[in-house]
C-alpha cells in the first residue's frame, strides 16, 4: 500500500465523518464504522457497532454545534490495516430541554484501526487509552 495515498484517503474520511456530525447525518456518520467494529472504551468495556449506534443516537439529533480536530501521533500498516494513534479534541453543544443547552469538550487519545470495505476505509477497531472531559 502507498502510505501517502492511504493517509490522504483516511484524512478525507475523517473530514467527511466530522461533516456528517455537523450536519446531523447519523446514517452517514455511523457508516464510517465497520459492521464488525470492536470499540474498547477507557473503562475497559468493549462494545460493538450496534451498541455504539445506540449510544450515539441518544444524543445525535440534539447536537447544536460540533467542532472537532485530531492530531495523528503515529501510523503504520499491519495485515491490510491502517493503524493510527490519535489525539482527538471535540467541542459539542447539545440541546437540553427546549431552551437550554450543554457544552462539553472531550479530549480523547486512542488507537484506531482502519480497513477497506468495498473500496472505502472504515474504522474496525478502537482502543481509547486516555480521555479528559470538561
Amino acid at each position: 500500500m502507498d502510505a501517502t495515498l492511504v493517509i490522504t484517503e483516511v484524512d478525507k474520511t475523517h473530514l467527511a465523518a466530522n461533516l456528517a456530525l455537523e450536519n446531523r447525518d447519523f446514517d452517514t456518520y455511523i457508516g464510517y464504522f465497520s459492521d464488525d467494529l470492536k470499540y474498547k472504551q477507557l473503562n475497559g468495556k468493549t462494545i460493538d457497532k450496534n451498541q455504539l449506534s445506540y449510544d450515539t443516537k441518544r444524543y445525535f439529533y440534539r447536537i447544536k454545534s460540533f467542532d472537532g480536530t485530531y492530531n495523528r501521533l503515529s501510523s503504520s500498516f499491519e495485515n491490510d490495516l491502517f493503524i493510527e494513534k490519535l489525539v482527538q479534541k471535540v467541542a459539542v453543544t447539545i440541546r437540553v430541554f427546549i431552551f437550554f443547552s450543554k457544552k462539553w469538550v472531550v479530549e480523547r487519545e486512542g488507537t484506531y484501526k482502519w480497513k477497506k470495505v468495498n473500496g472505502d476505509w472504515k474504522i474496525s477497531d478502537v482502543e481509547v487509552t486516555n480521555e479528559k472531559i470538561r
